[in-house]
């Protein structure tokens, strides 16, 4: 065993499960199910691999590491044999949890029709908020755009999504390829879908938005008014179409992060959402989720609710004016959702656009784990999200019992929203990571083990890095470029390179003359040796990309 692949598994201590396997997804194929691997987790790298005893040696002089190459065909000399390269859909989009932001579940600040008139530049509405209050929304686009619409709400999901997998980073920027997010957002990866992807990132980037007095913020607790583009920042080579290979480097809002990391979210059913079969269907299901969990219920969850259809369209973006219209879009619609169980009945009260809907749920969601939802009913959480919580996260309930139960015993001061804290627990474990007291080997833990905790058994590390690294040498193709992508994400070397190294370095290592395997290690390494070796590796791949080949680099 190499010292350089211990250190890459002292980053998942106590690993439980290295694959995701539950849910699927439209278009999900055996590949995608077969491979799931979670991303590494990054953060407080030297201080793991101190305490665990793992020193990592620096590269000798005139010596490739570890005897990897970076550059060329991939030669590997232990465990983690070469592989015949073939497509290899995305791992773990199948089974990806999924987080809505309550604001934007709310508000629809993204049209549910598939199309709308190409001179669309600019709408406002009025909205009312949960307690009464008015409020409006008004977004604007630049000249020659659309407002965002249609699949730009799939994108927008599949961006909270891929933004928690990426740790919810501090500068709120992280990079993805065009072909996970396709899969993230449900989308089937063909070239028109890339198309549809690229455009609808510029929508989202160009759409300019002022929430008038009705957007909550988490951390003040507090309606305000803010003016934002949902996505701020977005970075690629669009000197060629976006393709699998493509990678892209977004950030979400500051709002939105904002309240990303102040916990003002709400699990999202990413499978159940992905497999209706309309963006009409998946924007109102969206809306309806968020008004079905109601905080200020005793079990968290609202029987249903009633809306006027004037009020109801707007805030779906439905833009026409004639009742009949709006009744038949929306009835559809309401079809499927009663059909899948969601709903359990829609009834229309009036006539015109003066009518008003009143919508049934249908029974709370059932789950095959009823102990996992008494873990959290017991610690305060209402049975409405214990239910969703049990299904979109059981593998993170019983580690985030054991850190309540911990923090109670050893907090100062008395907790006053205990089921909130133990919400938090469950849907931001990393927030939560020294926590860990207490935990036993084969506990599921997202980050790095805190300082103080007992080191992996070497024994147990042993297996743990054999099973990793099997693992890790089954993917190959776009499989193995994603998985290198949000390991080189999370170690930082990503954001130093700019958009058109980005790209290039995609298509080095989807065509073979860059072992991504080794730059995740190397990678990894300097990160313990600080600085000096970080800027080494950069600037050996920008190197790389440049075409300055060196016979150090060479197979």
């Amino acid at each position: 065993m190499t010292v350089v692949s211990r250190a890459v598994l002292v980053l998942t201590p106590y690993v439980p499960s290295l694959l995701r396997r539950s849910g699927q997804r439209r278009g999900d194929t055996d590949h995608d199910r077969q491979a799931r691997l979670r991303p590494l987790r990054l953060s407080n790298i030297a201080q793991s691999l101190s305490a665990s005893s793992l020193c990592v040696r620096p590269p000798l002089a005139g010596r490739q590491a570890d005897g990897f190459s970076l550059a060329g065909p991939a030669r590997y000399n232990g465990a983690m044999s070469p592989k015949a390269v073939r497509p290899v859909p995305l791992p773990g989009d199948a089974g990806m949890t999924g987080h809505d932001e309550r604001n934007l579940g709310r508000l629809g600040l993204i049209s549910a029709q598939k199309t709308v008139p190409a001179t669309l530049r600019t709408w406002s509405r009025a909205v009312t908020l949960p307690d009464g209050r008015p409020a409006s929304i008004v977004c604007t686009v630049s000249e020659g755009q659309t407002v965002p619409h249609g699949l730009d709400n799939d994108v927008m999901v599949g961006l909270i999504s891929l933004c928690f997998e990426a740790g919810l980073p501090s500068d709120g920027k992280f990079s993805t390829s065009a072909y996970r997010l396709l899969k993230a957002s449900g989308f089937p990866t063909t070239v028109q879908y890339y198309r549809i992807l690229e455009t609808a990132l510029k929508r989202l980037t160009d759409a300019k938005y002022t929430v008038k007095e009705g957007w909550y913020r988490q951390g003040a607790q507090m309606w305000s008014t803010q003016m934002f583009s949902q996505v701020s920042y977005l970075a690629y080579n669009a000197k060629s179409e976006l393709g699998g290979a493509s990678v892209l480097t977004v950030r979400l809002a500051d709002p939105i992060m904002e309240n990303l990391r102040a916990g003002y979210i709400k699990p999202l059913d990413v499978a159940f959402y992905t497999s209706l079969s309309q963006p009409l269907v998946r924007a109102l299901y969206r809306q309806l989720d968020a008004r079905r969990f109601d905080e200020a219920r005793s079990d968290g969850l609202a029987p249903g609710f009633s809306v006027a259809l004037r009020d109801w369209a707007d805030s779906l973006g439905i833009l026409s004016a004639r009742s009949d219209k709006v009744r038949d879009a929306l009835s559809g619609a309401h079809s499927e959702l009663v059909a899948r169980h969601y709903l359990q009945d829609v009834v229309w009260r009036g006539r015109g656009m003066g009518a008003a809907l009143e919508y049934v749920f249908g029974e709370p969601p059932q789950t095959q784990r009823p102990e996992l939802v008494e873990q959290l009913l017991a610690r305060g959480v209402k049975r409405g999200m214990a239910l969703r919580l049990t299904n979109v996260f059981p593998d993170r309930i019983a580690q985030a019992a054991r850190r309540f139960d911990h923090y109670l015993k050893t907090a100062r001061t008395e907790v006053g929203n205990r089921g909130g804290l133990m919400v938090a627990m469950v849907t931001r474990p990393e927030d939560y990571a020294g926590l860990d007291a207490g935990a036993v080997p084969g506990a599921s833990s997202a980050s790095p083990r805190p300082a103080g905790a007992p080191a992996v058994p070497e024994q147990d590390l042993v297996q743990l890095e054999a099973k990793y690294e099997g693992e890790v040498a089954e993917l190959s193709g776009q499989a193995l470029l994603d998985w290198v992508l949000r390991q080189l994400s999370l170690t930082g070397l990503l954001r130093r390179l700019d958009a058109s190294e980005r790209s290039q370095l995609g298509e080095r290592l989807t065509q073979g003359q860059l072992d991504g395997r080794q730059l995740v290690r190397r990678s990894i390494q300097a990160l313990s040796q600080g600085q000096p070796a970080q800027d080494a590796v950069y600037q050996e791949v920008r190197d790389l990309l440049r075409g300055a080949w060196t016979p150090s680099l060479t197979p």
